[in-house]
C-alpha cells in the first residue's frame, strides 16, 4: 500500500482528506506546521526522503484574500515556493502530488463556466500567488501532477463563510451580502472524497476543476444557510459589488467546468444546495458549540 504524505491536514479540505484516509485505513503521515515548515527547502527534501510517499496531498496554502494583498510576499512564500520544494522534493522520491488551486486564477470576465484549458488571468495578489504555484509544478516534468482547481470551499473547520453566516442567522442578524458576484461553493467534505478516490484509482495526471454542480451569487448562498438554520432569508439584503468597499478585486464570475472530472468516472459531483443541506446539521453544532 502507498503512503500518503498529507500537507495542511488541519484546515478546511485538509481535515475532511485526514478523515476519508483514516477511514480507508491508508498509511499516512499529516506533519503539523512546527513538525515541518514546508517553506523550508531543507526540511521539506529531507523529509519526503525519509518518508517516501507515493502520494503528497497539499492542502496547505495562504487563503486570506485580503491579506495577500499587503503580505504579497508572505503568499508567495506558502502558495508557490514551498509547492515549487514539493515538487523538487517528489522528483527525488517519484512521488505524485496531489495540489489544490482555486477559481481565482480566472478574471472573472466570462459568461459561461471556465474549462481547464481557459486563459488564466488573475486579478488579485492571492490569485497570483496560487497560479505561480501552479507553474512551479508543471515546470517539473518528472513527477506525476495533479492541480485541482476548486471555489467557495467550506466545511465545519476553520474560517469560511458558510460559518460566518451561520452565525448571524442563529442571532437573527440582519445582513448585507453582495448579489453581483456568481461562482459554486463546494463542501470540503465532497472534494476529500474525489481526493481519496484519486489516491486509490489514479487517472491522468493534469488540471482538474472540481466544485459542487451549479451556479449561484453570495447573497443567494447566504440566503440559503439562513433558510436552512431556520431564520427569515428575507433578513440577508443585496447589495453590489461598486456599492461596497471591498479590499480586494474579486472575479465577478468564477463558475468551474467540472465535465473533465466527471468523465474519468473517479468521483460523482452533488449540487451545492443538497451538500449545503447535508453539511448543515455537522457545521451547526459546530458553529452553536462555539469551534473555531
Amino acid at each position: 500500500m502507498e503512503r500518503v504524505l498529507l500537507l495542511g491536514g488541519s484546515g478546511i479540505l485538509g481535515s475532511e482528506v485526514l478523515k476519508k484516509i483514516q477511514n480507508e485505513n491508508l498509511e499516512y503521515v499529516s506533519p503539523t506546521s512546527v513538525e515541518l515548515d514546508i517553506t523550508n527547502r531543507n526540511q521539506v527534501l529531507n523529509f519526503v526522503s525519509e518518508y517516501k510517499p507515493g502520494w503528497i496531498v497539499n492542502c496547505a496554502a495562504w487563503t486570506n484574500v485580503d491579506g495577500a494583498e499587503s503580505h504579497f510576499h508572505e503568499s508567495l512564500k506558502l502558495n508557490a515556493r514551498a509547492v515549487q520544494f514539493i515538487g523538487e522534493a517528489a522528483s527525488e522520491t517519484k512521488s505524485r502530488v496531489i495540489h489544490i488551486s482555486t477559481d481565482y486564477v480566472f478574471d472573472g470576465t466570462a459568461s459561461l463556466p471556465y474549462s481547464e484549458s481557459d486563459p488564466t488571468n488573475p486579478i488579485n495578489a492571492y490569485g497570483k500567488s496560487k497560479l505561480e504555484g501552479e507553474k512551479k509544478l508543471r515546470r517539473n516534468l518528472e513527477i506525476e501532477v495533479f492541480i485541482i482547481r476548486t471555489s467557495w470551499l467550506y466545511g465545519n473547520v476553520g474560517k469560511n463563510f458558510v460559518k460566518t453566516i451561520m452565525r448571524k442567522a442563529l442571532a437573527r442578524e440582519s445582513c448585507t451580502v453582495v448579489g453581483d458576484q456568481y461562482g459554486t461553493p463546494t463542501y470540503s467534505g465532497d472534494l476529500a472524497t474525489g481526493i481519496v478516490r484519486l489516491i486509490k484509482n489514479p487517472i491522468s495526471p493534469g488540471t482538474y476543476h472540481y466544485s459542487n454542480l451549479g451556479e449561484t451569487s453570495w447573497h443567494e448562498f447566504a440566503r440559503a444557510i439562513y433558510q436552512l438554520a431556520g431564520t427569515d432569508p428575507d433578513l440577508v439584503s443585496m447589495s453590489l459589488t461598486a456599492d461596497i468597499n471591498q479590499q480586494t478585486r474579486r472575479p465577478k464570475y468564477s463558475v468551474l467546468s467540472k465535465e473533465k472530472w466527471l468523465e474519468t468516472n473517479v468521483s460523482g459531483i452533488p449540487d451545492w444546495h443538497t451538500s449545503l443541506e447535508l453539511a448543515m446539521p455537522e457545521i451547526l453544532i459546530g458553529v452553536r458549540s462555539g469551534n473555531t
